[in-house]
């Protein structure tokens, strides 16, 4: 697990080196990439479209993923929508293992601000007024799907010289400046190598040669009008939150993303997909 880094503050101390950030071609494809392994025992990604039964997504949306690095790197919460951008940064997922899941049913108080809370102190207005559930109301309870031991390959860019030098940092120092989590704060998560046996972090894409189909490891994203059926071989497909920006003191997503994947490579017609090799492992990076 990556061990909490106490003795800088974030961004990183300016001792460390700031080199040259990949650049992130037409086709979103990066000169270089950090690539690595996320794990945890537990993981949720809430799904945005539901609201009594907390559903997760089975692989990360994109947006969090862009939270989890900055995290790592010790970006403060609004500070980094701009860094992933679609047309400054590139991320491919790729599923480490068979998704699983379990539902678990859990009790909690009410947080409607108009029915379960209670509220003291002051007016609110020159005096602090703090508001907080009742916790003599009934317990209210919630089914929530639970990934277990989720672990997926994250291969990711940004043209952010100073992001990317400090994300870089973090890994091969193992060390993180806010502590990653799985979605939910409770499921802590932490990151190794892609090869166990090397502590290389860093990797340049290199392109495949196509012909007519060709096989990605990697979660297609928009590409599934490309995906060529093989038997035997079953793949889902999620509408992901892609994109971000702050607004009105928080934030909004602007845009969504396809994701194809499955447990085995999908071959695809690559025509909307640029698909690259990383270390022997092919991505399609959105």
């Amino acid at each position: 697990m990556a061990k909490r880094d106490t003795a800088s503050q974030a961004p990183i101390e300016d001792d460390v080196d700031v080199g040259s950030a990949p650049s992130i071609d037409s086709d979103g494809v990066p000169s270089a990439c950090l690539s690595f392994v996320l794990r945890s025992d537990w993981g949720h990604f809430r799904r945005i479209d539901r609201t009594v039964t907390k559903q997760t997504y089975r692989i990360p949306p994109r947006t969090t993923v862009a939270g989890l690095l900055a995290a790592i790197a010790g970006v403060r919460r609004d500070g980094y929508y701009d860094i992933f951008a679609p047309e400054s940064s590139a991320v491919a997922i790729t599923p480490v293992s068979p998704i699983r899941t379990v539902t678990q049913p859990t009790l909690g108080l009410g947080t409607h601000p108009g029915e379960t809370m209670d509220s003291r102190g002051g007016s609110g207005k020159k005096t602090i007024k703090v508001k907080y559930p009742d916790s003599t109301d009934n317990r209210q309870i919630h089914s929530y799907e639970l990934l277990v031991e989720p672990a997926y390959r994250v291969d990711v860019a940004v043209e952010d010289d100073r992001f990317y030098s400090v994300l870089k940092h973090r890994l091969e120092t193992g060390t993180s400046f806010y502590p990653p989590s799985m979605g939910l704060s409770e499921f802590l998560a932490w990151t190794e190598p892609i090869d166990g046996e090397e502590e290389r972090f860093e990797f340049h894409p290199e392109p495949v040669e196509t012909g007519e189909s060709v096989r990605v490891d990697s979660a297609v994203p928009d590409g599934i009008d490309e995906i060529v059926p093989q038997a035997g071989v079953t793949y889902d497909v999620e509408r992901l939150p892609g994109y971000m920006e702050a607004h009105d003191g928080g934030r909004r997503t602007t845009g969504f993303i396809d994701y194809a994947f499955a447990s085995e490579s999908l071959q695809i017609r690559p025509q909307a997909v640029s698909p690259v090799e990383v270390n022997g492992h092919v991505v399609a990076f959105e």
